[in-house]
C-alpha cells in the first residue's frame, strides 16, 4: 500500500469512529504524515494523521501564544501500527514557507516599481523572528526541543501571528532526570546541524541548539530567498558532517559579503549557524540580541495601527519603515560629510 492510500484508509477509519466530516482537502503532506481539513461540531480544523510518537504525549499540555493549539488527539491501531489523529486549529494564511515563496517568486505587493532595496526588510524580518523566538521560549521553559523548526512548520494566523507546529520529533529533556545524553531524532535537510551526521548522543545544551541552528536556517531562507546548504547531488551522494561544514562556510561568507544586510543581523545569523555548537548562542543570548530588539517602539506603533485581515498592509508598512529609516540614516551620514568645520575665532594682535 502506498503512502497516500494508507492515509486515505486511516482517515476513513477515524471518520467512522469519531463523527468527523472530511472534505478531503489536503493542506500538506510529508514523510511523517498528512494534514487535511476536517469539520467537527460545526467548526473547521486541521487534522494530521501520523504514526504515534512519544512527543505527542506533551502536545495536549503544551500551551503558548506562539504554539499551535491542539484540540484533541485520537488514537487508533491499524494493521498493528499505532496512529494519532491530531486535531488542531487551522492556519488560514498557511505557513511561512508558502509566504516566503510568494514574496521572493511573485510580486506579492503588486508594485510596478518597487522602491524597497530588499524584498524582506529588517523590521519585517525582526517582527517575524521575535514571534518564532517567543515560541521557542515556551519550549525552553518546559525543557522541550522541537528538532524540526523550518518555514513549513511555522503557521500564519490572522494578523500575521506565527505559531510553531508539527511536533513529530518533540523531546522532553527532563523526562528522565538521570539522563544526560540524548539522541538527535531527525529533522529536515537544510535545517539539521553538522553534529547530527555524527550519529552520536549529545548533551542537553547541544540538543537545544539544534533548534537555534534551524532558526538560523529559517531566517536565511526568508532573507536570502533560497534554502541554506544547497548542493548539486550525484548518484549515491550523501550528506556528511564535513560536507555540511564546507557548505556552511560558503553560506556564512555569502551572508557576510551581502552589501544590503544590517551588520547586527549578519552577526546574529552567522552565530546561529556556527558549525561548532558551543559557538552558537544560548537562548538568553538570542532573546536579548541587539538586532532582535531594535526599533521596538516603531514596530509597535505600526502593529497598533493595523487590524486583522490587513496582513498585506502590515507587511508593506514594515517594509516602508525600513525604507524611511534607511533614507534618514543616509541623510545623517551625508550631513556628517558635508558639514563645514567651524572656524576658530581669535583676536588679532597688532604690533606697533
Amino acid at each position: 500500500m502506498d503512502q497516500k492510500s494508507k492515509f486515505n484508509e486511516q482517515f476513513k477509519q477515524f471518520k467512522r469512529d469519531n463523527k468527523i466530516d472530511n472534505n478531503d482537502k489536503i493542506l500538506g503532506s510529508g514523510d511523517y504524515g498528512e494534514v487535511r481539513e476536517i469539520k467537527m461540531n460545526g467548526r473547521i480544523y486541521a487534522a494530521k494523521i501520523t504514526e504515534k510518537k512519544k512527543g505527542n504525549f506533551y502536545l495536549e499540555k503544551l500551551k503558548g501564544p506562539h504554539i499551535i493549539k491542539i484540540n484533541k488527539i485520537y488514537e487508533k491501531k491499524l494493521n498493528n501500527i499505532d496512529y494519532n489523529l491530531i486535531v488542531m486549529e487551522r492556519a488560514p494564511l498557511k505557513d511561512l514557507g508558502t509566504m516566503n515563496s510568494h514574496i521572493h517568486e511573485y510580486n506579492i505587493f503588486r508594485l510596478i516599481n518597487s522602491p524597497f532595496s530588499e524584498k524582506v526588510g529588517e523590521n519585517l524580518l525582526r517582527y517575524l523572528t521575535k514571534q518564532i523566538v517567543k515560541g521557542l521560549e515556551t519550549l525552553e521553559r518546559n525543557e522541550l526541543v522541537h528538532f524540526d523548526i523550518k518555514p513549513e512548520n511555522i503557521l500564519i494566523m490572522p494578523g500575521l501571528k506565527l505559531k510553531l507546529s508539527d511536533f513529530a520529533f518533540l523531546m522532553n529533556l527532563k523526562e528522565n532526570k538521570n539522563e544526560t545524553k540524548f539522541k538527535i531524532p531527525g529533522g529536515t535537510p537544510g535545517y539539521v546541524t553538522p553534529e547530527y551526521f555524527r550519529n552520536e548522543d549529545v548533551d542537553g545544551d547541544t540538543a537545544k541548539k539544534q533548534d537555534y541552528f534551524a532558526l538560523g536556517a529559517t531566517l536565511y531562507m526568508i532573507k536570502m530567498g533560497n534554502q541554506m546548504l544547497k548542493y548539486r547531488k550525484f548518484n549515491d551522494d550523501k550528506m556528511t558532517e564535513d560536507r555540511i561544514i564546507d557548505l556552511l562556510q560558503r553560506d556564512i561568507a555569502n551572508i557576510q559579503s551581502h552589501p544590503l544586510i544590517d551588520n547586527d543581523f549578519k552577526s546574529f545569523l552567522c552565530n546561529l549557524i556556527q558549525y561548532i555548537p558551543e559557538e552558537r548562542p544560548s537562548f538568553e543570548e538570542i532573546y536579548r540580541n541587539k538586532w532582535l530588539n531594535k526599533n521596538e517602539e516603531e514596530i509597535s506603533l505600526i502593529l497598533n495601527s493595523i487590524v486583522d485581515g490587513e496582513e498585506d498592509k502590515l507587511m508593506k508598512e514594515l517594509l516602508k519603515s525600513d525604507f524611511l529609516l534607511e533614507g534618514q540614516n543616509e541623510l545623517i551620514e551625508e550631513k556628517k560629510i558635508i558639514k563645514p568645520k567651524k572656524k576658530k575665532k581669535s583676536n588679532f594682535i597688532f604690533e606697533l
